[in-house]
């Protein structure tokens, strides 16, 4: 008995050595990265310099701001429009917080810039955004491409119901 608590307990110790040493040193895809997100939010125009920042919505009522590491890779799908002007970036950072704090789009996350990553572990760029889900396609050669995001559509009321939802 007492060899397989130690045999199991030597198991979970090499479990979680492997683990943490996996996750060390690596974005996580789609995680939250706390240091874009303060750079982006003080408008760090340096910061700005080494992206093409790709627009989806419309100025006035954007969903998300596409950062794209200027290197090899080419993060937006077809769809997004041609990069936008540092003016721009500023203005459509300001229209997320205000729709964020304004809660008629109904957007569960203040503003962030989230990670994305290729398959080779490889940051790309980011998306910055309220959204709680982004579309893209990995491929196994480190490509990734991200779709437009869009706002989700409310749900319909059904007759009689009261409230908000």
């Amino acid at each position: 008995m007492k060899k397989r608590v130690v045999a199991i307990s030597l198991i979970m110790l090499v479990s979680a050595v492997v683990t943490c040493d996996l996750s060390s040193g690596q974005e996580r895809q789609l995680g939250v990265n706390r240091e874009a997100t303060a750079k982006i939010r003080a408008f760090d125009k340096g910061f700005f310099k080494d992206f093409d920042v790709y627009l989806a919505g419309v100025k006035a009522a954007p969903t998300a701001l596409l950062f794209d590491l200027r290197d090899d890779y080419h993060l937006p799908s077809r769809f997004w429009e041609s990069p936008i002007t540092e003016e721009d970036i500023v203005h459509v950072i300001e229209r997320l917080d205000v729709q964020y704090i304004d809660h008629r789009d109904k957007l569960r996350f203040r503003p962030r810039a989230l990670n994305i990553v290729n398959t080779k572990g490889e940051l790309l760029g980011y998306i910055y955004t309220s959204l709680d889900s982004i579309l893209m396609d990995r491929k196994e050669d480190g490509t990734v491409t991200v779709h437009v995001p869009s706002l989700p559509t409310p749900r319909p009321r059904r007759p009689g119901m009261r409230g908000r939802w």
